[in-house]
């Protein structure tokens, strides 16, 4: 499969049919488009709301908190996203921080833009051990 701009490739093993959140032990979530498409699909929504109830780590960038808003996810957690879900992230009952990283209860791993990229890949690492 070719990249949105067709310059990356990648090989996809596995579609969502297949996949199980058991046989995984964190989910990342990026941003861009790709997270308000994924939550219109009640499989994505699911399998990203079985990682936050078994408490496996998530770490979602920029628009990738989208879809924890759709699995309703949210409620009283620290968060943070992209500026423009801000708003969607208070409504979903997220304690929003306009910070470049956010660890909520060492499972959720969130950052707001691509700018924020090194302190989110330092503290999701941290977190992955």
């Amino acid at each position: 499969m070719k990249g949105k701009q067709g310059k990356s490739e990648i090989t996809i093993d596995k579609g969502i049919n297949d996949a199980s959140p058991e046989d995984y032990d964190a989910l990342f979530i990026p941003g861009g488009f790709s997270p308000d498409i994924l939550r219109a699909d009640d499989r994505f929504v699911s399998f990203s709301k079985a990682f936050m109830a078994a408490k496996k780590p998530v770490l979602a960038i920029c628009h990738g908190p989208q879809l924890l808003i759709t699995a309703e996810t949210l409620n009283g957690r620290d968060v943070t996203g992209y500026k423009s879900i801000h708003v969607d992230l208070i409504n979903a009952g997220g304690n929003l921080h306009d910070k470049e990283v956010v660890v909520c209860q060492n499972q959720l791993i969130t950052s707001r833009q691509p700018d924020d990229i090194p302190a989110f890949v330092q503290e999701s690492l941290r977190i992955l051990g």
